[in-house]
């Protein structure tokens, strides 16, 4: 079980010894290309980087390792490469025009990048230039800036002008992304302007402004079309807005008609038609093909035609995106690409190409699936799919873990102990990659189908194999130590425990063994059957073991002899099994000892080539018989070596008579008997002192280019050659050669400089050494030959017109060293006029200056300089602009007023200098120029100028001067222009205002003074408003013809008694004059025009009533508020009005009192002022609160019984309130109450029971309202009688009602008997 534990550790350690976080990673991977200047050099990181950190390096495509080149090229520790700033004569393709790529490399793997393609771009002369464009008003015009193809692609269009003002995209001016200015509905002053472009350089910043172009814009005519922009082709990547332009002149205004290959183009979604053309939004590759463009109008047709190219960016995609596996698996990925077709894929592993071949296969279409048979260790790490089109390339990476797949047993069968014929069933459960094959052994025998056991197995979800051995009925002899076995290619792990069996214990039979001297043997004791006692093992009778070398495990019956040794371990060996307390049994075995050959060791000494050479093997031990052989370097040794060798019994010896090169190698002697084979090896070295082949020579080398420092030589062992180097011409002091990617010593010894710069001028030393003889060394001095280079010149510089200028150029390198001159593309010679050339050498360098004298306009432009000698030629571009005062400005009226002029002028030539400003000069038409009123420093972002503080109708004469930093220029065309009439400029005279009622005022005034009314006086305005101290009120103007020097109008409608505020303005032909002040006047007085508001009353008490309003604003009021006055009545029951009456108050509230109570009336309220009394408020209606009631108006009593009486009553006169009920008292004696009754408010009459007979009674009755009781009726005495006589208890009265309705007419009657009731009329 120790083993197993042991094995099982040693698995896990491997695994844990993983990196559980280590990675890596891309941090840029669109990175494909750089392109920069070579004035100012670049930085490029690597895209990649990794956990933990990573080591970067740079290669180029080859696979080639960058250098290091002082000044030119750098890799910094934290892998950032730098190309430095170069001068055009250092240009190296291998450096500046090359491919690249980086690789990052951690305990996880190692990944490269995909390709970068690093590109310096040399600064070169070029122009833009814009042409003039013609073009019909209402219609389009198109400019375009012309590139040269040279530059095209790095060139970009940031701006264009209009004179000096910058246009940016709106309503009519638009910027294309190719860079083209459209100017859309286009008008004639579109063509008083100049046109030109503004670009820069995208790599070296420089900025170019084209010439001037100008628009010449024509009335519209019938034309057939003519194309102004068009395409022939256009690039674009999947996903990017795509414009093809197409636009066209014509009258009337072209239809557009878009086809692609050939069929008509549905224009929605992603295809819009615009004004430049055909817009495509989020384009496909599907959208390549090709497009026509038709134009047409009634006159005719054009078209553009072009084709479009969509391509698909590269993306690579690795499937699984994670691999974990175990070592000796297959290993499946596959890569899939979209994007363009025809690609080109290729697999890596940690930064290396993967090429088929042994346990590797490549597959599918393009090679698109890897297979890894068999992965062993180092083959995990990061796999790279590249996928490669033209310039253009994609990648994808995945990390394949590899696992330890030795087999581990995860779980397992114990020792047991079971009877006969009980079933048993063992298990192992394993683990590992490649899945393990499981066998079985019983007493190290293997168990065979059909013996009695069963062996099966199943793999499991998580991958294990899970291995059953099953005996059906148990037998004794199936006891013993069972043992399952893990197998795979990665590694074997066991498993064993015993299994014991009830009954007779035996030993099974035991073979003889054959031990090797020397070495560890162990004999099995194998027991069967349970229980038993012990197992002890005997040689010749004595018990083991008797020494340190033995070892008896008596669990399991095993014995261990270490170290065998014949004379002691050989012989028989008994192994005794207590059975019982008292028996036992035994078996013997014989152990027979092999002694392996010993073979005495040996050592060839040092030789020199010539020598004889005689060796001896001798074997002194082992058992007879033994054989010797030789062989040398692990083969037999061929007879054209002319070895001999001598058998003699238990030796062998080797002889050699004349040594040479070709005896050199590793002989070995092997001893061969029945134990074993031994060998010795020894190496045999012929040893040669070295010796030059090759020696090195002074030599040249060129700055920049690769050079070899030939040396050689042989010798045995291979020499080792090492350089030496001393900087200079100096007396030599050699120090050793730091070698790099730069410098590198090649297989032969020479050595190797690939990029050759100043500093490597000196002496070198090739010295040679192989410990055989003496050293022997060779000196040599390499020369570097500078090739011509131009190290200082102005990239730009200015000269005044007119002035001497020099532009001088420095150079660099072998002498002598030519310097020639070119303005463009012409040679300048000593015979052309005003230039002159002179050359002079200071020190190391050569300075050559060109003299221009004088320097005229057509001298702007680019010159060069070129240096030229034997090794090389280099230029250097200046750019020359020649400065002077500006062309004057063509100017024009714009615009003429009473008052102001305005220009507009059309700026030429600036000088090339900015303009800074213009001049104006301006003067009546008759006077000198001297005596002009100037306008100096306008803008010269301004195109147009207004003068102002002119008279009107009066005659000038205007001209304009341009000005820049060089000077002035000279005066402009001059414009002669006469002033419009002006408005008047003074207001009415003797303006008097009079009020004629409440709403009008006469309003009278006289002309304006004659000097100021600046023409004829064709009318006026009267403004008038109502008047406020803030002023706030807009006047109402009111337009009248004049009819003579005084004039009277009255205004009519106004409000009444308001104040009013009037001016009076002038009118002629040119406009309205200054008001006249402003008069304040009021209309008359007038009564109120509106009630007061608010009015309300409230009943305080049953005979007063409280009233309040609002107060009347000043504009309902139309005078002085002299009072207000309140008028009311009452509403009386039978529906009469009572006595209307007023009174008077300055307040705004009143209190009426004397009222009658419980009464409605009618109140109106009314403000009023000298003129009179105003409109009345709306009637409110209050009623006064209720009282106690008046006495009723009758009361009547009579008998009816000899116990009641009836009672009758009239309702009070004065009710004072809404009755609520009528309370009758019985009284007896008067005034004490002995009953009290109540009555509903609608009831007038009341039975009284239950009285005395002949008693008299004293009665009366109270009316009751909300407020109490009131006055009591008058009292009336009456009594009971058995024999009453006949009464009417009705009160007599009056009755009015309307005709044609019913009436009914009471009468009711008391008495005893009852009386009869007889009704007549008119008595």
């Amino acid at each position: 079980m120790w083993i197993l534990a042991l094995s099982l550790f040693q698995s896990f350690a491997n695994v844990f010894s993983e990196e559980p976080h280590s990675s890596l990673y891309f941090v840029n991977a669109s990175l494909q290309e750089v392109v920069f200047a070579s004035t100012s050099g670049t930085l490029v990181p690597c895209p990649a980087a990794g956990i933990p950190p990573v080591t970067l390096r740079w290669y180029l495509a080859t696979g080639e390792e960058i250098y290091d080149v002082p000044g030119i090229r750098h890799v910094h520790p934290n892998g950032t490469l730098q190309i430095f700033p170069f001068p055009p004569s250092s240009f190296s393709t291998l450096i500046h025009d090359n491919t690249y790529y980086c690789t990052a490399e951690n305990p996880s793997g190692k990944i490269r990048s995909q390709d970068v393609h690093i590109k310096a771009v040399l600064r070169e002369p070029y122009t833009v230039r814009v042409e003039d464009q013609k073009t019909m008003r209402g219609n389009v015009a198109v400019f375009k800036c012309i590139i040269p193809s040279s530059v095209e692609a790095y060139v970009t269009v940031v701006s264009w002008e209009k004179d000096t003002v910058s246009l940016v995209s709106g309503s009519r001016f638009l910027i294309t992304s190719t860079g083209a200015l459209y100017i859309k509905d286009v008008q004639n002053e579109d063509g008083l302007y100049n046109y030109r472009c503004i670009t820069r350089h995208r790599y070296t910043g420089e900025t170019r402004q084209s010439n001037s172009a100008r628009l010449f814009v024509s009335d519209p005519a019938n034309s057939a079309p003519s194309i102004l922009d068009g395409f022939d082709h256009r690039k674009a990547m999947a996903g990017q807005r795509v414009e093809l332009p197409c636009k066209a002149l014509g009258h009337p205004e072209p239809d557009y008609r878009w086809l692609k290959d050939n069929m008509p183009l549905e224009l929605s979604g992603r295809f819009q038609k615009t004004v430049t053309g055909l817009l495509i939004e989020n384009s496909r590759p599907s959208d390549s093909g090709s497009y026509v463009c038709e134009v047409s109008n009634r006159y005719g047709t054009a078209k553009v035609i072009g084709r479009l190219y969509v391509k698909q960016p590269l993306k690579a995609t690795i499937s699984p995106r994670k691999v974990k596996s175990s070592v000796g698996s297959q290993v499946s990925l596959s890569c899939s690409v979209t994007g363009n077709e025809d690609q080109e894929l290729s697999w890596y592993r940690n930064g290396e190409i993967l090429n088929p071949g042994k346990n590797v296969r490549i597959t599918g279409l393009n090679h698109a699936n890897l297979i890894m048979d068999h992965m062993v260790k180092s083959d995990g790490g990061a796999y790279q799919c590249f996928v490669r089109n033209d310039k253009l390339s994609a990648q994808d990476y995945v990390q394949v873990v590899l696992e330890d797949g030795t087999p581990k047993i995860i779980s397992a069968f114990s020792e047991k102990v079971v009877s006969p014929a009980e079933p048993v069933s063992l298990v192992c459960n394993v683990k590992g990659t490649p899945l393990p094959t499981v066998t079985w052994t019983l007493d190290d025998d293997p168990i065979l189908k059909g013996s009695g056991h069963r062996i099966s197995q199943m793999i499991t979800s998580e991958g294990n194999v899970v291995s059953y051995l099953n005996i059906s009925s148990s037998q004794v002899r199936d006891g013993g130590v069972y043992r399952c076995t893990a197998n795979n290619s990665a590694g074997v792990v066991l498993y064993q425990a015993r299994i014991n069996v009830r009954g007779p214990a035996s030993i099974r039979p035991m073979k003889n063994i054959t031990a090797i001297a020397g070495r560890d043997t162990y004999i099995h004791c194998r027991v069967i059957g349970y229980p038993y006692y012990s197992i002890k093992w005997y040689k010749n009778a004595n018990l083991l073991p008797f020494n340190h070398r033995q070892v008896a495990f008596e669990n399991n019956g095993t014995l261990k002899l270490s170290d065998v040794q014949k004379e002691v371990d050989e012989g028989e060996y008994t192994c005794n099994v207590l059975v019982q307390p008292q028996l036992s049994t035994s078996q013997s075995v014989h152990v027979t000892v092999k002694v392996p050959p010993f073979i005495q060791p040996f050592e060839f000494p040092r030789f020199s080539i010539g020598q004889r050479v005689f060796i001896p093997c001798v074997v002194v031990s082992g058992d007879l018989p033994i054989t010797i052989t030789w062989q040398k370097d692990g083969r037999p040794i061929p007879a054209s070596l002319g070895v001999t060798i001598d058998n003699i019994d238990f030796t062998s010896s080797l002889r050699i008579s004349n040594l040479s090169l070709m005896h050199n190698g590793n002989y070995t002697c092997i001893a061969r008997n029945e134990a074993a084979a031994v060998e010795h090896q020894s190496q045999l070295i012929v040893r040669v002192p070295p010796k030059f082949v090759v020696q090195p020579r002074d030599q040249d080398g060129i700055y920049g280019k690769a050079v070899i420092l030939n040396c050689s030589a042989e010798g045995y062992p291979v020499p080792t050659i090492v350089w030496k180097f001393s900087k200079g011409a100096g007396v030599p002091q050699f120090q050793p050669i730091a070698l790099n990617g730069r410098i590198q010593v090649l297989s032969n010894g020479s050595l190797l400089i690939k990029h050759v710069v100043e500093e490597d001028s000196g002496y070198y030393l090739c010295k040679v050494s192989n410990d055989v003889g003496a050293d022997v060394s060779k000196s040599m001095y390499l020369t570097v030959k500078i090739p011509a280079m131009i190290t200082s010149y102005p990239n730009t510089t200015l000269a005044t017109q007119g002035q001497k200028k020099e532009m001088s150029c420095t150079a660099h390198g072998e002498k002598p060293i030519i310097v020639r001159w070119e303005k463009e593309d012409r040679i300048i010679n000593p015979e052309m006029a005003r230039y002159l050339v002179s050359t002079k050498e200071v020190g190391e360098e050569v300075i050559s200056t060109l003299q221009i004298l004088p320097t005229v306009r057509e001298d702007s432009g680019f010159f060069s300089c070129h240096a030229i000698n034997s090794y090389g030629e280099d230029r250097g571009i200046i750019q020359l602009t020649v400065q002077e005062p500006p062309d004057p400005p063509e100017i024009e009226i714009k615009d003429v007023k009473a008052r102001t002029i305005t220009l507009r002028w059309t700026m030429g030539f600036d000088g090339n200098s900015p303009i800074t400003g213009y001049d104006i000069e301006c003067k009546n038409k008759s006077d000198s120029w001297d005596s002009a009123q100037r306008t100096k420093d306008v803008s010269p972002q301004l195109n147009s100028a207004t003068i102002i503080d002119i008279h009107p109708s009066s005659t000038y004469s205007i001209r304009m001067y341009a000005k820049n930093r060089i000077g002035k220029s000279e005066p402009s065309n001059e414009i002669t222009i006469t002033a419009d009439e002006a408005a008047p400029d003074g207001p009415p005279q003797e303006v008097h205002l009079e009020p004629t009622s409440s709403q009008s005022i006469r309003v009278t005034w006289k002309a304006p003074k004659k000097h100021l009314q600046n023409g004829i006086i064709r009318g006026y305005q009267i403004g008038y408003r109502e008047y406020s101290t803030g002023g706030n009120f807009q006047f109402n103007i009111i337009s009248i013809d004049t009819t003579g020097d005084s004039e009277v109008y009255t205004l009519d409608n106004l409000n009444k008694f308001t104040q009013y505020g009037l001016v009076v303005q002038a009118c002629n032909r040119a406009g309205t004059g200054p008001s006249s002040q402003e008069i304040i006047t009021t209309t008359l007085e007038d009564v109120p025009s509106y009630p007061p508001e608010n009015v309300q009353a409230i009943a305080t008490s049953p005979e007063s009533i409280s009233i309040s309003w609002s107060t009347l604003s000043k504009e309902a009021l139309n005078g002085i508020l002299q009072g207000f006055r309140v008028i009311y009545w009452a509403n009386l029951m039978d529906g009469e009005l009572g006595e209307i009456k007023n009174i008077t108050t300055t307040q705004p509230s009143l209190e009426l009192d004397g009222l009658e109570k419980y009464t409605n009336y009618s109140i109106q309220v009314l403000a009023f002022t000298r003129a009179g009394d105003g409109v009345r408020s709306e009637q409110i209606f209050t009623r006064t609160k209720e009282d106690v009631p008046g006495p009723p108006a009758g009361v009547k009593a009579a008998a009816a019984s000899a116990s009641m009486v009836f009672v009758s009553w009239l309702p009070p006169l004065k009710l004072n309130g809404i009755i609520r009920k009528y309370t009758v008292f019985c009284s007896h004696p008067y005034p004490t109450v002995i009953s009290e009754f109540e009555a509903s408010p609608d009831s007038f009459s009341y039975r009284i029971p239950n009285l005395s007979r002949n008693r008299q009674y004293s009665v009366w009755v109270v009316a009751v309202t909300s407020a109490g009781r009131g006055n009591s009726s008058e009292i009336i005495t009456v009594e009971p009688l058995a024999k009453a006589p006949a009464r009417i208890l009705t009160f007599s009265g009056t009755v009015t009602t309307p005709w044609m309705k019913d009436i009914v007419l009471p009468c009711k009657a008391v008495g005893d008997p009852s009386p009869a009731v007889k009704w007549m009329k008119d008595r």
